[in-house]
């Protein structure tokens, strides 16, 4: 029997539906790091009509306390997957830049996480940046990535939001900014 495109399709749909199987979704809200690593989310928003993205990162410790967060606005023409693969990027810049070592990164993309996982390969578009981050990761002491639902990663996103209305990046070092209080404050009281 020819294989027809629909049973392409449906072989398609189970890889992908054991894909997502294989590696669940951290909650919906700030859930801790273990004691000895610190918890970073990253997020990306593409802004199409200005040409440009926006990329998110948000460093906490175990208590739930902004460490570091970064806002950066990026000219390029690109699209949701890649957006969050720079964002991934970028984090692992940011967590060398500000000397932590021992950390989980999450983000809300679940095909990024499970290729940076190892889950699955990665789409073409992004493989030279994942597989760069997956090499930038060996600089650490102890990384692993997580995914975690858009509701979990609402502070990242609103710094990559926030990349709109600056110039290149915005860097808050053990404060917040005022945009993300109650977003930092909400997650904090989930937790306690």
């Amino acid at each position: 029997m020819v294989y027809g495109v629909l049973d392409y399709l449906f072989e398609y749909q189970e890889g992908v539906y054991e894909v997502s199987k294989a590696s669940p979704s951290l909650p919906a809200r700030l859930s801790p790091p273990p004691l000895d690593r610190y918890k970073i989310n990253v997020d990306g928003a593409v802004f199409a009509s200005q040409k440009f993205m926006g990329i998110g990162v948000l460093i906490r410790d175990l208590e739930g306390r902004l460490v570091g967060a970064c806002s950066k606005k990026i000219q390029a023409p690109l699209g949701l997957v890649e957006v969050e693969a720079k964002a991934v990027e970028f984090g692992l810049l940011f967590a060398k830049d500000m000397m932590i070592r021992d950390f989980i990164l999450e983000g809300d993309s679940l095909v990024l996480m499970n290729a940076l996982k190892e889950i699955s390969p990665p789409p073409s578009s992004i493989a030279a940046v994942v597989y760069g981050s997956l090499l930038s990761s060996h600089d650490f002491r102890q990384v692993e990535f997580f995914h975690v639902c858009w509701q979990g990663n609402r502070p990242a996103h609103l710094l990559a939001k926030h990349s709109l209305s600056i110039n290149d990046f915005s860097v808050w070092i053990e404060e917040s900014p005022c945009f993300l209080e109650q977003a930092l404050l909400n997650d904090v009281l989930f937790l306690l």
